[in-house]
């Protein structure tokens, strides 16, 4: 691991003052910041170094929360809501043209590394639903015309996420 990126990760586990009762968050954090978007052995490490625990109690804590990941994830995950009133505004016409578009089924990543896509419970934005969620930016009011676009505008880098 480079110098640059040691230091980052150290000041992501420094910021919450190196509470082990914090891990949780540290470790969204530093998935959210990795390229790779999971923790890997060095990371887990760092935490568990820093922390004073094991590592293995680390990848215990990575394995037990469904949102933390200890293998590379695709470049763009895209979370389709499935809450009720996103399935009844077409939360499964969603999943179709991603399918489509992509040429992947749920779960699985496109072979570039791209894409991956599956469902999540309820992100609030219920309002303008059927809607896919990539990191921290929720996308709405989506038909099959808005989730081709999305994928080429992400494919092309117009959007940062």
């Amino acid at each position: 691991m480079d110098t640059r990126v040691r230091e980052e990760k150290l000041r992501i586990i420094r910021q919450d003052r190196k509470k082990q009762e914090n891990i949780l968050e540290i470790l969204i954090d530093l998935q959210f910041a990795s390229e790779g978007g999971y923790i890997d052995q060095e990371t887990a490490g760092l935490v568990a170094k820093e922390l004073h625990m094991t590592e293995t109690r680390v990848y215990e804590i990575v394995s037990y929360y469904a949102m933390l990941k200890d293998k590379p994830q695709a470049k763009y995950v895209l979370k389709i809501c499935n809450s009720s009133p996103c399935h009844f505004s077409r939360s499964q016409e969603v999943a179709l043209s991603l399918e489509k578009k992509l040429g992947v089924p749920m779960g699985k990543t496109t072979d570039d590394g791209l894409f991956a896509y599956h469902y999540i419970p309820c992100v609030g934005a219920c309002d303008i639903g059927p809607v896919i969620k990539i990191k921290d930016i929720v996308f709405g009011n989506l038909s099959d015309e808005k989730v081709s676009s999305l994928i080429d505008d992400l494919r092309r880098d117009k959007i940062v996420v």
